[in-house]
């Protein structure tokens, strides 16, 4: 800190504090402090000068400052005060009754002090700091508790070395905070980014503070003017707010909107800064930097700062680095990178998750020692639990948070924030969206910006616009409205262990049919229920006709197949599966049904019927009613075509064989198990990228060419993949016309030739099974094919998701005996023994 200088160290409303008077009163205050040499201090309060004060002046008697969130509860406060057991505690007047009742809640007999007290025992006649004052690098200063979005809160202890490791990052190492630039204290001081970001570090820099009484627009405009602010920390959300509202002025002209394009394409901060001037004089002239830290700053919004002229340097860490793991340089600003790690840290990736090691790394858990050895491995490393990449540069990218991640039952990996991001950008109707999943669909809890929008206008206006842009398994399948905030910590990160109750305590699941169906039309009313009771028999889920096929009822490629059939035989027309989505709801789809249908008699879905169907173009009428359909047809009838295999199909086999052997020790059993003639499916787990090969390991030479493997298109993308799975039998689910593929796996199997599919249709996340798909059990019975379960062991440690080289351990596959069809089993029957024989059971 700069001592005995007339400089300007805060500026608190009127006030302005000088370097000289900040040390006098930190020393006065010290004097009145009861806390001893390693006694610990809370400070419960709203951000404002004696805050500062306090902060010092425990650490001037070398004490730990164990900072509390100024809002926090009753039971908050009790919870933190039997945990750390302090000497003192300092709270403002607003929050004395929450502290005395706190305390007796506890029974903690600890000292309080109120900052109003400070007034009286200022004394301007001090010593300041001892010239020779200097903390012991490796003793305590900090106890911070983390913010609780996942749980109860834990202490973080934290070294003055931690501190300082970060403040040389960003002053000496990188020249960031200097005695020339002030920084606004805007985010609440209990925090670490901004007890380290907006407080210690610009104070012990010589920039000096300037502290913001609220974060209302008006008072960070004016502070922004009056405080001559150079460096201005914010959370992603406060960005986001910014940036929207600057951009909606923008995209008011036409001028202004051709300007904001030209920089964009040009990318050059000059002409940014140039064209757009305005902004940044409106926020004081004076601004270097905008941090944004707390949570991930959305690419869109960084880039859009950018073209704004404002450069955004994003930091990355956690309360347990103190805070900083890695950031962005000034000139070397990449939107969505979060730059590099900080000099002294060391990082790696394990299993795709971000670990790090250096200076620092907190001391660990207050009284919890287990808790500690969980985070932080026997090499240093603290884990993240967040997951990255690297660029050639060494530039962490952070790709997700790992305890954040819905995985669905087909596999996928879903990021909410990803989602939640591009639901709040229909800012006019939504305040704020959470995403979670419910009954394995994706659900979002939407705060609306109006109290009165209906569940259908959301869905209207919002959620079919944003599914229409994504992959299916990213589609919201069901909203709920929730007039309420929903749960954050101080810098703004979802409580997302909270969405839960939310939701149990609020949403009705049980819809009230009569209600719903008081405006069905007469004229559809019929076809319209049978739909619904044939949905309702078929998935297990109560059905409304304002329900989508995909947002509402999560229908996958299979469950669209199996309502066209439906429709077809009870109906007699056609409705192409991939286009059931486009229809509004069951409503509009009964609607449609009703002016065209050719019959009307209610049928259970026949499999058999679709599967054996001559018909290649994936119609399954009747000869019957073929006259009145082909007025419905919009297509001409087209030949389904199968891949074939070329001359070095085998060959490729044979060396993935080869290599299994040799580099994984692969062995295989069971092998006679595989039928020797006439059609079969194999059906392999699924644990790594390379199954396929591993599961033909098997299979005899002369049998290969005649094996088809059935993929999904994500999986085959671009012109060569395409070109090779045309000429490797590889069969595509194609999402634009589901019916077909399947019909091409019946083709194959009827030509008296044979498939592989993946029953769990994606790879495991964990090594352990997932949940089974049906398509191969129905196949196997309505064409009278044997299943061949085949189990595969130790792929998933040879070759983990996310891994990018192949590890050399033993690899073993096992073709079980073959599951017969039997008349008198169900599809889920069969589905299941087959799991069964995999895991083990039978």
């Amino acid at each position: 800190m700069i001592k005995e200088s007339d400089k300007i160290a805060i500026i608190s409303g009127e006030d302005n504090i000088t370097y000289n008077q900040l040390i006098q009163n930190v020393t006065s205050i010290a004097k009145f402090l009861p806390v001893a040499d390693g006694g610990k201090c809370i400070i419960f309060s709203e951000n404002r000068t004696e805050w500062i004060y306090t902060l010092f002046a425990v650490w001037q008697k070398r004490g730990i400052v164990v900072p509390v969130d100024a809002t926090s509860t009753v039971s908050d406060l009790a919870y933190i005060l039997n945990d750390c057991q302090p000497e003192c505690l300092v709270t403002s007047a607003a929050n004395l009754l929450t502290t005395q009742e706190a305390i007796k809640s506890s029974g903690v007999n600890t000292k309080v002090v109120s900052i109003e007290e400070y007034y009286s025992h200022y004394d301007s006649n001090v010593d300041t700091f001892a010239e020779n004052y200097e903390p012991n690098l490796s003793a305590i200063a900090l106890i911070c508790y983390t913010s609780g979005t996942t749980g109860s809160p834990k202490g973080v202890m934290l070294s003055y070395e931690n501190l300082f490791a970060n403040i040389r990052a960003v002053s000496d190492e990188v020249p960031i905070f200097n005695a020339s630039r002030r920084t606004m204290v805007l985010l609440p001081l209990h925090h670490i980014l901004p007890l380290m970001g907006t407080a210690v570090a610009p104070i012990l820099k010589g920039g000096g503070i300037a502290i913001c009484p609220s974060l209302s627009a008006p008072d960070i405009m004016d502070t922004l003017c009056r405080g001559k602010i150079a460096i201005f920390v914010g959370v992603p959300r406060l960005w986001q707010t910014l940036y929207n509202g600057i951009k909606k002025k923008i995209d008011e002209k036409w001028i202004t909107r051709q300007l904001f394009a030209l920089c964009k394409k040009a990318n050059n901060r000059t002409l940014s800064r140039l064209i757009f001037s305005s902004v940044r004089k409106k926020m004081g002239g004076h601004l270097d930097y905008c941090v944004s830290g707390g949570a991930a700053l959305d690419r869109e919004i960084g880039e859009g700062l950018r073209t704004l002229g404002l450069d955004v340097l994003e930091g990355y860490g956690m309360t347990e680095t103190a805070p900083i793991i890695a950031f962005t340089r000034p000139g070397d600003i990449i939107p969505g990178c979060v730059g590099l790690p900080l000099p002294s840290v060391e990082c790696k990736l394990v299993n795709g998750e971000l670990c790090a090691k250096g200076p620092n790394v907190m001391v660990g858990y207050y009284k919890r020692p287990e808790e500690t050895k969980a985070v932080i491995d026997n090499e240093g490393f603290i884990h993240t639990g967040d997951l990255a990449r690297f660029d050639e540069a060494g530039r962490v990218y952070i790709t997700g948070r790992s305890k954040e991640i819905i995985v669905l039952s087909n596999g996928k990996n879903v990021q909410p924030a990803e989602i939640e991001f591009q639901l709040e950008k229909y800012d006019t109707l939504v305040k704020e969206v959470a995403v979670t999943e419910k009954n394995d669909m994706l659900l979002a809890i939407i705060v609306p910006q109006n109290p009165s929008i209906t569940e259908d206008e959301l869905k209207t206006l919002v959620i079919q616009p944003y599914n229409k842009t994504v992959e299916n398994y990213k589609k919201i399948m069901n909203i709920f409205i929730y007039n309420g905030d929903l749960p954050r910590t101080k810098l703004d990160k979802l409580q997302r262990f909270k969405l839960k109750d939310i939701l149990n305590n609020n949403l009705n699941d049980t819809p009230d049919d009569n209600k719903q169906e008081e405006n069905v039309s007469v004229s559809v009313k019929k076809e319209l229920r049978i739909i619904m009771d044939y949905i309702e028999a078929e998935k297990k889920v109560s059905v409304k006709p304002t329900d989508h096929v995909e947002t509402d009822l999560a229908f996958d490629s299979l469950d669209r197949v199996s309502l066209q059939g439906f429709i077809e035989q009870t109906f007699g027309m056609t409705i192409n599966a991939d286009t059931m989505s486009d229809y509004k709801d069951l409503q509009a789809l009964a609607d449609k049904i009703a002016e065209g249908h050719t019959r009307l008699e209610v049928e259970k879905i026949d499999w058999h019927k679709i599967l054996t169907n001559d018909n290649d173009n994936g119609n399954s009428q009747t000869s019957n009613h073929r006259s009145n359909l082909l007025a419905c047809q919009s297509n001409k009838p087209q030949t389904l075509q199968l891949p074939t295999a070329s001359f070095t199909h085998v060959l490729y086999e044979k060396i993935f064989k080869a290599f299994f052997k040799t580099y994984n020790r692969m062995t295989i059993k069971g092998a006679e198990n595989i039928p020797a003639t006439g059609p079969f499916i194999l059906a392999p787990n699924h644990q790594s990228y390379l199954d396929a090969p591993i599961a033909m390991a098997g299979v005899p030479d002369e049998q290969i060419n005649d094996i088809y493997f059935y993929a999904t298109e994500e999986h085959v993308q671009g012109r060569f993949l395409r070109f090779m799975a045309n000429r490797h039998n590889i069969i595509l689910m194609e999402n634009r016309n589901l019916k077909n593929s399947i019909l091409k796996l019946s083709k194959v199997l009827r030509a008296g030739k044979s498939i592989m599919i993946f029953p769990e249709g994606t790879r495991t996340h964990t090594g352990n099974l997932g949940t089974f798909k049906k398509t191969f059990a129905i196949l196997s019975k309505e064409l009278n094919v044997p299943i061949v379960p085949v189990r595969i062991t130790g792929a998933y440690r040879m070759l983990k998701r996310g891994s990018r080289f192949i590890q050399p351990r033993h690899v073993q596959v096992e073709y079980l005996p073959a599951v017969m069809p039997n008349s008198s089993l169900t599809y889920d029957e069969i589905t299941q023994i087959v799991k069964s024989r995999i895991q083990g059971e039978a």
